[in-house]
């Protein structure tokens, strides 16, 4: 992306424009082209303030799944016990990851 690119380099460096698909955000991208995406972005949303765990259980649908793998694997490795994940009524309260 431009911004990732040092100053100085990027009017020495090609950039080229990705198709909408490998970037979808909630933010600028409608739900129909959703379906498309081969990254989506779990961005900030300035409109709703929400959390950026919360919206990622919303939007991706396989997150819980994924969430719940990558913190039995964490556990694992380090020897710890499993913390039971927060509903996303809790986490609600809590304030932003």
């Amino acid at each position: 992306m431009v911004q990732d690119l040092p100053n100085y380099a990027q009017h020495t460096v090609p950039i080229f424009s990705l198709p909408q698909e490998w970037l979808w955000c909630e933010s600028w991208c409608g739900n129909a082209t959703k379906s498309k995406a081969k990254t989506i972005d779990l961005c900030n949303n300035p409109m709703t303030k929400e959390p950026k765990l919360q919206g990622a259980r919303r939007i991706v649908a396989e997150w819980p799944d994924l969430d719940l793998e990558a913190r039995k694997f964490t556990a694992r490795i380090l020897g710890d016990d499993l913390e039971p994940i927060q509903s996303p009524d809790q986490s609600k309260d809590s304030t932003n990851d």
